[in-house]
């Protein structure tokens, strides 16, 4: 008995997952840049760090955050070639949270864990799709 040959599988497009959760890093960003900016009791401001205090990661995360959005608007447009633009971007957010972690460890591993997620969605995003036109 011959057996049928396997269809295709085509791979799901999931940049617009990676696009909400850019978006959604840069909120959460923005609101620890805020924190940190403002001297909120939430952030505990006795740590050090080589570059300075607590202030100078707040620019950082909100200089981040814009960055973040701006990436995460470029992946829900769809604009496949400007892929690396988000790369960089989350690159950067996983070693600032990692110079954020004394801070709030649980937090800065939640925001580590979501980045990795869209990191992976974005490097295994299917290419361009075939011109049509050129289909013989």
């Amino acid at each position: 008995m011959a057996s049928l040959p396997r269809p295709a599988r085509r791979r799901r497009n999931r940049l617009p997952f990676a696009g909400v959760a850019m978006l959604l890093l840069a909120l959460f960003n923005g609101m620890d840049a805020m924190a940190a900016l403002l001297d909120s009791p939430v952030v505990t401001g006795t740590d050090r760090y080589v570059f300075g205090d607590l202030h100078g990661l707040g620019w950082a995360l909100l200089v981040l955050a814009v960055a973040q959005g701006l990436a995460g608007i470029t992946l829900l447009t769809g604009d496949l070639p400007s892929r690396w633009f988000p790369v960089v971007v989350l690159c950067a957010n996983v070693f600032v949270q990692f110079v954020f972690l004394p801070s709030f460890p649980a937090w800065s591993l939640t925001i580590i864990a979501v980045d990795l997620a869209a990191l992976y969605v974005v490097l295994r995003a299917p290419g361009d799709p075939p011109d049509e036109r050129n289909r013989s």
